[in-house]
């Protein structure tokens, strides 16, 4: 440690750049924006700073009498001017990778020394230099010829002390036997013991000391694989991996260097091995917890290749994200399919609940569903995506390219399954594997608008991943079914809807010109229709995120118009059922006759319920009129404006159905109106004890006729009163019963007198009179024939003045009857 920005460290061999990562004693991770540099030195001075222990017997020793000799000189002696900037060591490693450019090395590589030294000399500098280094090598020869004749006489002198002391030598083995040589070698060998034994106790301290000082560097330098077990023990504990895994690199590759080869470096390897397998084996775990979280499992992944794992970990990973997110649609469906509702709601979180503790099981399950789909499923895709595209650190096995596909298939048809099984009808599903218990269809129809916007933001969502058509087409079918059932299902609660339509009668009215007065009920059939119809447009005809057009589907179009004919016909069904309730409260409107007002003739509104049950049966053909000839055109051209197919067919049928309660109320309305008429002829000709063969002198027209009249005018007046254009087919049909009823009553008759049938023939010709202008053919023939029941009946109208005296005498008296009579043929007219 030199400074906060530079540090030396002396390693084993490397030759290249690198990542800094520096930890503390107590365990700290630093960082470093540099990287840093290897390179080879040959030799370790005394000078040098190193952070390991370095072996000093070869460069400790005696010291030069200068530090000059540890100075590398010139041997060129060239100026180095333009040199200041070093050759870069890196390339210089590439070229000469077993070289040194050291004067002193072994590998000394005189390249490297001009590259170094003198990469920017010329080369007439660099001859000059070469041209020196030879002078300099000669004169050091010649040196040596020159120091023997210097010192001749010195050398002589040695030479005869070496003469000198040979004659010695061979004098003492001549005088003795032997040569000293061995006296000395005893000599030499008995002060050696005596030596050992006066140091021999420094030398065995010096021995444990170098033992000690081995041990202790020995154990410095590998401290850290002493420690690696517990040390790994305790990042898998505190989950932290890349330390736990850092470790393990650096120890893996101290254990592949030949001087870790021992026996108790071979069992820290093995304990090493042991938590590196439990490092494995959590990792796995981790990678398959559920639910799965994609960013963890990306870390995980690494981490495993690093460790080099046995296995394909992104392969085991999408089959978890697979199985994960099946079993969680299988087990939501089996949850809110089973449960009751307030199981269900209890379900939710409390923030949910506060607001949706009414919501039914099914739309709970769908918003569930949806929302598992839409978490997990984009994990799943973009996961295997990156699998295939060589993005992950896992080699891809492209042989499980189609599996994967079918389990990407696979989770969407099962979402698509299950919400059919949920929402629509039961068999529209394509397993029977999923059966939603206690199905209520009636209670989901309010709710399947709200399921539907949860299902299409899943499949914005899903088209936002790209997914392959044939995906695609399984979410776009799913909406399409589920859309179609929606518009079924609409239009029958607008049926529905229309059908009760009858319950907001309130009997109000107001002229519709050429309609009469006409309550506000055909008005609200058509609000409600057309509000509908526009309802249905934007949510389930508009086209939306490349879904399939409703409209484009011959079968939607039929049954569209099926639907529609049915809502439409609902109205004349929701008029019928007015028929019958006041049929069931004819008592009430009679009770009630005192304080009810009918439609003023100057357009003035009726409110209250009508006066009598034919007083609404009145309005309701009304109603009917106005319904075929105004509403039904404008709904129809509301239809085409929206954009709907041609509904023709659809409007027919209700007109069709309209003309039907038409025809029904006509018939009850005439029915009740000429009975009452009917009734009383009887009764009143026979009044008296009155008998056509004992009759007097006609004196004028009985009162029977009279009366016949005036019930007449008095239906009249309610039918114009609501509508005059119906008085003419209402009066036709009353006329033409009372016509049948004297028809019937001249026919009982056995015979009659002279006065009898002058009677008989002034009461005729009076009602024919009064009545003229509402005979049909049926009626005139009905008149005929009862004047043929009359003898001599032509003969008289014809010849007798005291019938026709006694007929102007009736017109005069009864001018006001047959004012109301003609007033109301000349308005029909």
């Amino acid at each position: 440690w030199v400074s906060p920005n530079k540090i030396l460290a002396r390693t084993l061999l490397c030759k290249t750049k690198g990542d800094i990562v520096i930890i503390t004693r107590s365990g700290g991770i630093g960082t470093s924006t540099v990287q840093f540099r290897g390179y080879l030195e040959a030799s370790v001075g005394p000078t040098k700073e190193s952070p390991v222990w370095v072996d000093e017997t070869v460069s400790v020793g005696p010291r030069p009498l200068s530090m000059t000799a540890y100075q590398q000189e010139d041997p060129l002696q060239i100026s180095v001017e333009g040199n200041d900037k070093k050759f870069p060591v890196e390339e210089l490693l590439e070229l000469f990778p077993e070289g040194s450019g050291n004067l002193r090395s072994e590998n000394f590589v005189p390249a490297w020394f001009l590259l170094e030294n003198h990469h920017a000399t010329s080369f007439d500098d660099l001859k000059l230099g070469l041209n020196f280094l030879g002078r300099k090598v000669g004169s050091q020869t010649e040196g040596k010829l020159s120091f023997l004749k210097e010192n001749i006489s010195s050398v002589i002198d040695q030479l005869d002390a070496l003469i000198a002391l040979k004659e010695k030598c061979d004098k003492y083995k001549t005088m003795h036997g032997s040569s000293f040589v061995a006296q000395i070698d005893d000599a030499i060998g008995v002060s050696e013991r005596e030596a050992g034994k006066l140091f021999q106790g420094v030398l065995a301290k010096k021995d444990r000391a170098d033992m000690t000082r081995n041990a202790l560097s020995g154990y410095q330098r590998f401290k850290f694989l002493f420690s690696l077990p517990g040390t790994m023990e305790k990042s898998i504990q505190k989950e932290e991996f890349d330390q736990a895994i850092n470790d393990y690199s650096r120890a893996k590759a101290l254990f592949e260097q030949p001087e870790t080869d021992k026996p108790i470096f071979r069992k820290f390897q093995k304990e090493v091995e042991t938590r590196a397998y439990k490092l494995r084996e959590t990792l796995r775990n981790k990678l398959v917890e559920r639910p799965p979280k994609i960013e963890e499992q990306r870390a995980i992944l690494d981490y495993l290749m690093t460790l080099q794992c046995d296995y394909d970990p992104a392969w085991v990973c999408l089959v978890c994200h697979f199985e994960f997110l099946t079993n969680s649609m299988k087990n939501c469906f089996q949850q809110f399919s089973t449960m009751d509702s307030n199981n269900a709601n209890s379900a939710r979180t409390p923030s949910k609940q506060d607001h949706q503790n009414a919501l039914p099981n099914q739309v709970l399950f769908v918003e569930n569903l949806s929302e598992l789909f839409s978490t997990y499923f984009p994990d799943f895709w973009h996961l295997g995506q990156d699998y295939f595209g060589g993005k992950l650190p896992v080699k891809p096995n492209l042989s499980k390219q189609a599996e994967m596909k079918k389990m990407m298939i696979n989770t969407v048809q099962l979402f698509g399954t299950l919400v059919t099984s949920c929402l629509l009808p039961s068999g529209s599903a394509n397993t029977d594997e999923f059966e939603w218990q206690d199905k209520a269809s009636e209670s989901m129809s309010e709710w399947l608008q709200h399921c539907l916007g949860f299902i299409k933001d899943t499949y914005t969502d899903f088209l936002s991943l790209d997914p392959p058509k044939e995906m695609i087409e399984i979410l776009r079918n799913l909406l399409f079914q589920i859309r179609c059932y929606s518009l079924e299902i609409m239009l029958h609660q607008l049926s529905t809807e229309v059908a009760d339509l009858y319950k907001q009668e309130t009997w109000s009215s107001e002229p519709m010109g050429d309609h009469g007065f006409v309550t506000p009920l055909p008005a609200k059939f058509e609000t409600v229709i057309i509000n509908a119809c526009k309802v249905i447009k934007e949510t389930l005809l508009q086209k939306y995120n490349e879904e399939r057009p409703l409209l484009n589907s011959e079968e939607v179009k039929n049954r569209m118009r099926e639907g529609m004919g049915n809502a439409l016909s609902a109205f004349a069904d929701s008029l019928e059922l007015l028929i019958s309730q006041n049929r069931g409260s004819s008592q009430l409107h009679s009770s009630q006759k005192s304080s009810m007002t009918l439609p003023l003739k100057d357009g003035g509104l009726r409110s209250g319920l009508p006066t009598s049950q034919t007083a609404s049966l009145l309005l309701i053909l009304n109603n009917c009129s106005y319904t075929k000839v105004v509403i039904l055109p404008q709904i129809y051209k509301a239809l085409v404006k929206l954009g709907y197919p041609d509904m023709s067919e659809s409007v027919e049928k209700a007109r069709v159905a309209i003309n039907g309660v038409e025809n029904l109320t006509f018939a009850k309305y005439t029915e009740m109106k000429y009975e009452p008429v009917v009734g009383q002829i009887e009764q009143s000709m026979y009044a008296g004890r009155f008998d056509w063969e004992k009759c007097g002198e006609p004196v004028g027209v009985r009162p029977y006729i009279t009366k016949t009249i005036l019930g007449m005018i008095e239906v009249i007046a309610e039918v114009t009163a609501v509508s005059e254009k119906l008085v003419t087919t209402v009066m036709t049909q009353v006329i033409e019963s009372v016509c049948e009823e004297l028809t019937r009553l001249f026919s009982c008759i056995a015979k009659f007198s002279e006065n009898g049938a002058m009677q008989a023939t002034l009461d005729m010709a009076a009602f024919q009179d009064a009545v003229s202008g509402f005979l049909t053919g049926n009626s005139i023939n009905l008149v005929n024939e009862t004047f043929s029941l009359i003898p001599r009946s032509k003969e008289m109208l014809r010849s007798s003045r005291r019938i026709q005296h006694l007929l102007d005498d009736h017109r005069s008296k009864t001018k006001m009857q047959y004012q109301c009579l003609i007033s109301s043929n000349t308005t029909k007219l």
